[in-house]
């Protein structure tokens, strides 16, 4: 069963529709929130199965390497999944994706190679 991201009570839940219809038109967004809201656990989720991300990954920046083990732990949580399938994660010395994984959590110096590399 897919994801329902209306049965989790986070307040970034109102403005999952507006987000959407934005994306689906533009390729950039700005969602400002409190710590809390759900910008990092219910969003991403949340877009998982738009046809606009139709054989691309969420890249999701955390600029520490517990925050971002943390942050993928819990998406997999809700996924009912464990770490490395749809959500994972890449920090310094460790790597736990695959390549069914949709979601990837990274820190800045992981996400500053990737960008390096797709250049080369």
């Amino acid at each position: 069963m897919p994801f329902n991201p209306f049965t989790i009570d986070l307040p970034v839940r109102e403005i999952i529709p507006a987000v959407r219809e934005h994306l689906a038109a533009q390729n950039t967004l700005i969602v400002n929130a409190p710590p809390g809201a759900g910008k990092s656990t219910l969003l991403p989720l949340a877009l998982l199965d738009e046809a606009w991300l139709e054989g691309q990954k969420i890249v999701m920046l955390e600029p520490r390497r517990l925050a971002a083990k943390t942050i993928a732990e819990r998406l997999a949580q809700l996924l009912g999944e464990e770490v490395g399938q749809t959500v994972g994660y890449r920090i310094r010395f460790e790597n736990r994706t695959s390549a069914a994984t949709r979601i990837e959590v990274v820190t800045e110096g992981i996400l500053t190679r990737m960008i390096h590399s797709s250049w080369l």
